[in-house]
Formats: C-alpha cells, structure tokens, sequence
C-alpha cells in the first residue's frame, strides 16, 4: 500500500493505492476528476462537517464568511482543509500533521492533529480536535473521500433516519426510515444527485465493485455519514462525521442533535479505517 498526502494543501489525501496483480491499483478518484467539484480526491473537514446556513452560529454572534463562495453562500467543510499543515512525526508507515487554527474565522482558539498509518491493504486515520480557548466550542470534524463510480455496483450501509434537503443543500426534514436509509441497508447505489446527511450511523459501510472491494469502519464519534453524489461525474463521496448539517446553525430541525462542546484543553477525537479486499 501506498499514499500521497499535500499537507501544504489542507492535508489532503491525493491517493491511495494498493499493488495488486504487479499492478498499482487507485481506490480514490484522481484529483483531476476532483477538482471538478472543487476538492481535492479526500480531506479532512474540521472544525466542522458540512454547511453552516448563512454562516450564522448558536453559539456565537459572528457570521462566518463563505469559504467557497462560488459554490455556496454557506460556509462548508470547515476551514483546516484550505490551509497548510505542519508535518511532525514521520516513519516509514505513518506520518502526523497538525493545524492550530491561526489561518481561519473560526471564533474559538483550536488545535487539530492527524495521523496516517499504513498496515497491510488497510490505512488508519486518526482525527483530533483540541479546544485551546476559553468557554464552550462546538466541536465537530470528518473526512471526505471521492471514490470512483466507474464499476461500482452498490454501497451497504446501516443508517436511522435521512434529512430531506432543499435546493440549498440544507436539511428541511428529518425522516426515520427513508427510502434513503433502506437503498444503503440493501446494497444499492445512491442516487445521483444526493448531497446531504444519514444519521445514525452504524460506523461501517461496504463498498462493491465488480473487481474488488472496500470497507470503511470508524469510531462512534462519527455518529452521522453526508453522502454526495453529483449528477454527470462519475464519483461518490462518503464522509463520516461527528454532527449532522444544521447541528451548529440557529436555523435547524428540532430533530437535529446539538454538536458536542469542548470546555477549554478538552479534545474530540476518533479514527478512520479503509480496509481493501481485492477479488
């Protein structure tokens, strides 16, 4: 196994690839077919997952600005990944970065750290995030992995309840036991167009294709799993994260459960696992 990581670019994962066969194999889209939706092939989404509506907090009285305002009028993703990262610790099987907040609008003081390690035909990722400021912070993270659709034949995945979207990408309803929830529990494919939040989930899902196979696993802190899929590209993004969309937000579904906050040093943490099984 192999990876390459730009932590001058928001500690990006720009490949991940397995040898196979005596042949290099790639489990993420490349980046050229990422940036077609203006991201790179997977990254870290910290200090918070997804769409904050209109950039306005409970938690605070700042409006956040949009960080990819030809997009989204919203902030989304959070902000590490469109900063550079310090590399710490390296080995021949693991590397560490980190990120102290400086660079962004966030109004809480934060330190987020990540640590790849590599074991054979799996990658381990470990995300913390640590509250340095005074007060409360609503704390949140993820990860936002692309993967190719070209023979894809399904995606298994145990899920409670989908939030129903607007055309904004914002949830509008909150719904137990959705269409949604029973295609991932059968193995289908979703739905091109897709881009918003499952919750409930089971921190496991099961990626099929015709040749091969992909699980990914993390710790319960990941409570919720966004899935995107845009229509005409021939990608799927699946991204375990640690709140749904409109947790941090004054607008938001009373469904919708608040974000975990961090007392000042306290720290949100919890690990990735990408297991891949040739055929």
């Amino acid at each position: 196994m192999r990876i390459e990581i730009a932590p001058e670019n928001g500690a990006a994962l720009l490949s991940l690839q397995s040898l196979h066969a005596g042949q290099w194999r790639d489990w993420l889209v490349d980046s050229a077919l990422a940036s077609t939706i203006s991201t790179p092939p997977c990254f870290p989404l910290v200090p918070f997952a997804n769409r904050i509506a209109d950039g306005r907090l409970k938690s605070s009285s700042e409006v956040l600005p949009a960080n990819r305002p030809h997009v989204s009028v919203h902030p989304i993703h959070g902000y590490a990944w469109q900063a550079p990262w310090s590399v710490g610790r390296q080995e021949v099987n693991s590397v560490e970065l980190s990120y102290d907040g400086s660079d962004d609008p966030w109004p809480w003081r934060y330190r987020a750290s990540l640590s790849f390690m590599l074991a054979p035909q799996e990658l381990q990722i470990h995300m913390k995030l640590q509250h340095l400021g005074a007060g409360l912070m609503p704390a949140g993270f993820g990860l936002h992995p692309a993967f190719p659709t070209d023979g894809l034949l399904g995606v298994k995945a145990t899920t409670n309840a989908f939030l129903a979207a607007d055309e904004r990408c914002l949830p509008v309803a909150y719904r137990v036991g959705a269409t949604e929830c029973t295609d991932l529990i059968t193995g289908s494919l979703p739905k091109p167009g897709i881009d918003s939040d499952f919750d409930g989930w089971q921190n496991s899902l099961r990626m099929e294709w015709w040749d091969r196979s992909l699980l990914l696993s993390s710790d319960p802190v990941f409570t919720a799993l966004h899935v995107f899929r845009p229509k005409n590209k021939p990608l799927l993004c699946l991204e375990p994260v640690s709140h749904l969309t409109g947790a941090m937000a004054v607008d938001s579904l009373p469904e919708i459960p608040a974000p975990q906050m961090l007392r000042t040093n306290e720290v949100l943490e919890g690990t990735l696992v990408f297991r891949l099984i040739h055929h």
